[in-house]
């Protein structure tokens, strides 16, 4: 059975094809604006056109705003100055910044010079903030009155407000406009119109930093459970606000980029529809990692000499084993660090705190793996042993199993070490903890695990 979606993109399709534009207005009509966004991804260049042109504008704009990065990017330069104006024009100030902060210099200011200079001036001023920061995302559309005002008041100040703006809360400013408190529109409803705004609002706003990183903001107003944030400057005076839609797009944003990260690639992957900019910045990150499997190699050269041919390539076998392990729990911990760090965790950002929990875990782990280990390399030995020559003496099989189950722990100890440490570094030094889960960090604990299992079999398997 097809569902609704899948109907109305068969039905788009159609219309398309069809080619009467007439037609495809009537589809377009009911349709929902984020259907239709959806629609966009399957269609080519000159399909995309038609749709923009057969909708209206205020719809086309918030189709627009909907795309994915790349495919905004791909329509938007089939856009001339003034459609993308007229564009401009439909949405709300924050909405129009963030648009506007992926065109160049040179286009935003065409833009904005055929714009009327209230909506233009609104726009500058936001494009002014890092669009990663609360100034970024908050729109500057609030209605603020002062505590004196009475219910009566704020009714006609939030009829005379901005209609494309969705408003749940009116603030209460004192004398320097800085925000008291928040007053939600039912109670406007709910309490007589001379009822003063002081009696009835909620003291104590959340308050955010007009610098502070959007995933800051996200922590803050998921910790209290707020539909809005209050912005404001430096000297706390009222400059916008953040709404919940806004969260929710810094929310898939923020975990999008970690997840990316994790994964060994970058959000600037997404921002076009390049096939080469994907390869380029995928090798930045795989490259390196072929050099450090050479250093993994490098260790098993210089170390080959210590041993009989025979032991080293006993040895050389439990290699894999012994680097997947080490780099998969040096992962398991730094994806649960940067979680924590990520959803704002009090415990999680705390170093200290971090080593006594995922310490004590690893200390259990790792014997447990160690012993796994002896006892695999203790039972399966004869196997392995198999594949050689007859005429091959491999020693004692059970030095060689105690090499592979000490190394094991010690590999598992290193990574949790390396696990806990790099993000809380790379976040000391401004980079994204995230990068700490990613291939880079599990080539290293790699080579970190060979280098200790072979300094270990020297002592322990000769």
């Amino acid at each position: 059975m097809k569902s609704e979606i899948d109907s109305f993109h068969e039905r788009i399709d159609a219309a398309l094809d069809s080619g009467d534009d007439v037609r495809l207005g009537e589809e377009l009509q009911s349709a929902r604006a984020a259907d239709i966004a959806e629609s966009f991804e399957l269609l080519g260049d000159e399909e995309r056109s038609r749709i923009l042109f057969a909708l209206p504008p205020h719809t086309a704009a918030e189709v627009v705003v909907m795309l994915d990065e790349a495919v905004r990017g791909d329509v938007v330069e089939d856009l001339d100055t003034e459609s993308l104006t007229e564009l401009v024009s439909e949405l709300t100030p924050d909405d129009a910044a963030d648009f506007l902060g992926e065109l160049s210099e040179e286009e935003v200011g065409e833009i904005l010079d055929h714009m009327p200079d209230e909506e233009s001036d609104k726009i500058e001023e936001l494009l002014e903030y890092d669009e990663e920061t609360a100034g970024g995302i908050m729109t500057p559309d609030v209605v603020a009155v002062s505590a004196t005002a009475t219910v009566a008041d704020a009714t006609r100040f939030v009829r005379d407000a901005s209609q494309e703006e969705d408003l749940n809360e009116i603030y209460i400013v004192d004398e320097d406009q800085k925000p008291v408190g928040t007053v939600p529109l039912r109670r406007l409803v709910t309490n007589p119109p001379e009822t003063k705004l002081a009696g009835i609002c909620d003291r104590d706003p959340v308050v955010v930093f007009v610098g502070d990183d959007q995933e800051t903001v996200i922590q803050i107003i998921r910790k209290y459970d707020a539909m809005e944030a209050v912005v404001v400057d430096a000297n706390g005076r009222l400059l916008g606000r953040i709404t919940h839609d806004d969260l929710l797009d810094v929310a898939e944003e923020e975990a999008a980029e970690d997840l990316l990260r994790m994964a060994g690639t970058d959000p600037d992957e997404l921002e076009t529809s390049s096939i080469l900019q994907a390869v380029r910045i995928r090798l930045t990150w795989l490259l390196p990692c072929m050099l450090g499997m050479l250093l993994t190699a490098s260790v098993l050269r210089i170390s080959e000499p210590e041993f009989d041919v025979a032991l080293f390539a006993a040895l050389a076998i439990f290699v894999p084993m012994i680097g997947a392990m080490g780099g998969n729990s040096g992962i398991q911990i730094s994806t649960v660090i940067v979680r924590g760090f990520a959803t704002g965790e009090l415990a999680s950002t705390k170093l200290l705190r971090a080593f006594a929990r995922e310490g004590r875990i690893a200390l259990l782990m790792a014997p447990v793996c160690g012993l796994a280990a002896w006892g695999i390399v203790s039972a399966f030995f004869p196997i392995f042993e198999s594949f050689q020559s007859a005429s091959v003496v491999f020693g004692d099989h059970s030095r060689v199993a105690l090499a592979v189950g000490t190394a094991m722990t010690s590999a598992i100890l290193v990574a949790a070490f390396l696990g806990i440490a790099l993000p809380f570094s790379f976040r000391r030094l401004g980079v994204d903890p995230a990068i700490a889960s990613g291939p880079l960090v599990t080539t290293m604990n790699d080579v970190v695990s060979v280098t200790i299992y072979m300094i270990l079999a020297m002592a322990i398997a000769q």
